[in-house]
């Protein structure tokens, strides 16, 4: 199977409503440590070597029909649930052999690389994709989408949320972010992950199609770095004392039950 045709898959756990900690307070206000919103989603993301292609991601909660989705129609990428909003094995295999069918049709045949999660269990009879699982252990230095794809996701994911949060305070308004508009921030944010990033990071992780494609690519500049909406808030009377804890704050969270 050609390499050029593989992907990566892996599921990616956040916080989605979570503001920066201790941090939205006035200036010379005793800052009360306000609770954070640890309300959770999974994210299962998948890519492929170049960039060229990212598949819809499917979006894991805790209710399969929140309040909030009630009048709406359709959604931009997948939807499921369970209590904990974790990914299981029924989850895992009912995502699988949806993509089977999609290559199937498109008559593609796909390696999909995915890390040992206890969730990733074998699917049997796929007819388009070879499910190829990486070394126990290896995560971290393997999967291509733990070498910078997942962080430039949320890092993106909180900056969208950041702005929203400097209109509110400028329209003197409260940001409530319900599930729905998570759903929007994750799909606006996994569609500005640039190819060029995807494709450095399956180069970090080891994953070659050519002698050529060894030279990095150089990623675009961000647009709006953290640094930049930070400085915004502390100019309406807010702060943020720590940006890059701010965005890995969630960094560590299980995903599935023996995670």
């Amino acid at each position: 199977m050609n390499l050029s045709t593989s992907s990566t898959f892996m599921n990616a756990d956040f916080f989605y409503r979570i503001l920066p900690d201790r941090t939205l307070c006035f200036k010379g206000e005793k800052c009360v440590g306000r609770k954070k919103s640890k309300e959770r989603l999974t994210v299962l993301l998948a890519a492929n070597m170049d960039g060229s292609e990212k598949i819809i991601p499917l979006v894991i909660g805790k209710f399969l029909k929140p309040r909030c989705m009630k009048n709406c129609k359709s959604l931009s990428l997948f939807y499921d649930a369970n209590s904990k909003a974790w990914l299981t094995a029924d989850i895992w295999e009912k995502t699988f052999r949806r993509w089977d069918l999609n290559f199937s049709k498109q008559k593609r045949k796909v390696a999909l690389i995915a890390d040992n999660c206890t969730a990733h269990c074998t699917v049997d009879g796929l007819k388009s994709i070879e499910l190829v699982f990486l070394p126990p252990n290896s995560t971290r230095v393997l999967q291509p989408l733990d070498q910078g794809i997942i962080q430039n996701f949320k890092a993106t994911y909180r900056k969208l949320l950041l702005q929203d949060v400097i209109s509110a305070i400028d329209q003197k308004e409260q940001l409530q972010v319900s599930v729905l508009n998570a759903v929007f921030y994750i799909d606006q944010s996994w569609n500005m992950v640039s190819q060029k990033t995807i494709a450095n990071c399956f180069r970090h992780a080891g994953f070659h199609s050519s002698p050529e494609s060894e030279e990095l690519l150089e990623d675009d500049d961000e647009d709006l770095p953290l640094t930049e909406l930070a400085e915004k808030l502390r100019n309406r009377g807010y702060a943020i004392p720590d940006e890059n804890l701010y965005t890995k704050i969630d960094e560590d969270l299980a995903t599935n039950s023996e995670a």
